[in-house]
């Protein structure tokens, strides 16, 4: 009995962590904030269901990265080709946007909507954020 009510609630959990990403990957394929901001994703809420939200203190924002993915992190001995990431802001905890990361090794000019791309030397990774 205890171990059924435990596997119900293990599922609940799954599934709401599903539905969340499914909502930030939406948001993230679209390149715009409509998606999250519809479904109402906090930073809290992410961070309960396991998101890794870091601050990047030079934009004032928190970017808020899928567990199961992993984050840039200075020195990975085995980095990621790219991340994507949804940022909100540190003073108001809003949805900013999505962005996307590319590995400095992979990254040959591609664009980024209207911007350019900015080289985050500490990770290694060229950053573009759809704002």
């Amino acid at each position: 009995m205890m171990s059924s009510r435990l596997n119900r609630a293990r599922m609940a959990r799954v599934r709401c962590r599903l539905i969340i990403a499914l909502a930030a990957a939406a948001a993230v394929g679209m390149g715009g904030a409509t998606a999250a901001e519809a479904r109402g994703v906090t930073r809290e809420q992410l961070a309960s269901q396991g998101w890794v939200c870091v601050p990047f203190a030079p934009a004032a924002r928190y970017s808020c990265f899928n567990a199961g993915l992993g984050r840039p992190f200075p020195d990975n001995p085995d980095p990621r080709p790219s991340y994507s990431f949804l940022a909100f802001s540190q003073a108001s905890g809003e949805f900013l946007g999505t962005g996307h990361l590319i590995r400095e090794d992979l990254y040959s000019g591609q664009p980024c909507g209207g911007e350019s791309y900015v080289f985050r030397a500490l990770i290694g990774y060229w950053e573009c954020i759809h704002y």
